[in-house]
């Protein structure tokens, strides 16, 4: 996901979510924009199947906030790796 600007962090929880049902609506790979050689280089390696199952997924077990504090590895860990 790209962003512009700087957005609250709820709001992009709330587009990423949205995001993620716009792509379980999506009937047939080829109704996918811009899925061609022009405009996307890796676009025979897309999977509609697979990125159903990511999003399902991503849906089924929630979108979160994270704090890059509470995500920080103590420097005990650190030194264990």
């Amino acid at each position: 996901m790209s962003l512009l600007g700087t957005p609250s962090a709820k709001k992009v929880a709330k587009a990423w979510k949205q995001s993620m049902k716009d792509v379980l609506k999506v009937k047939k790979q080829s109704d996918i924009p811009e899925l061609n050689k022009y405009q996307c280089g890796t676009y025979k390696m897309h999977s509609l199947k697979e990125a159903k199952e990511i999003a399902q997924t991503v849906l089924d077990k929630g979108i979160g906030i994270m704090n890059n504090e509470d995500l920080k590895l103590s420097k005990k860990i650190l030194k264990g790796l």
